[in-house]
């Protein structure tokens, strides 16, 4: 191959992975507190991503190990994804200790759920209804975790409430119909 055949095809595979790569959808933002209730922290991604794209929908909504649920209904770490059809593109918008983050990027989000204009959002009442099913994994130190998800075939939007402790997930999850806030199942492996 000559150095000019690599050449071109460095600025080929260059210019192909610059594309397929993240890009800062907002300017990184110090939160007042590091702990962000979840209505909150969804009323100020929907903000950003509807500035991004106006017709951005709520892909997915999660908090990490790094910011466990609390009682309050905050995480210091919340990961939420809004998709646009029009640009074919998804935008994340993530909280981690007192800073939020915005990254958008070409391609699907995966499954949407079928979130209502006023699904549940209270973080609080999610916590409840995690401990009112896992209270005994409470008191041995697991924490809180909480995503949305939406069925395969209806697109059926839910809250998957999990517990973890050093890295490990409990037998026990906890599923709530994300649009009422109502106890759908509890599942235990």
């Amino acid at each position: 191959m000559t150095r000019r055949v690599a050449v071109i095809l460095a600025a080929v595979c260059l210019a192909a992975s610059s594309s397929a790569r993240a890009q800062e959808a907002c300017k990184t933002l110090q939160l007042k507190k590091p702990a962000v209730p979840l209505a909150e922290m969804y009323a100020m991604a929907d903000k950003y991503a509807r500035a991004w794209k106006a017709d951005s929908v709520p892909a997915r909504i999660t908090n990490t190990t790094m910011g466990p649920l609390k009682p309050d209904g905050s995480s210091e770490a919340w990961n939420l994804m809004f998709y646009s059809a029009s640009a074919n593109a998804n935008v994340s918008i993530n909280t981690f200790r007192g800073s939020l983050t915005c990254w958008a990027q070409a391609g699907a989000a995966g499954r949407i759920p079928d979130l209502k204009a006023d699904f549940y959002r209270d973080g609080a009442g999610l916590y409840a209804i995690a401990k009112q099913n896992g209270e005994a994994l409470l008191k041995e130190g697991y924490t809180i975790s909480l995503g949305t998800a939406a069925a395969p075939d209806s697109r059926h939007a839910t809250w998957y409430i999990g517990y973890e402790k050093d890295n490990k997930s409990a037998k026990l999850t906890v599923i709530v119909d994300a649009n009422t806030g109502k106890l759908e199942k509890v599942l235990k492996d």
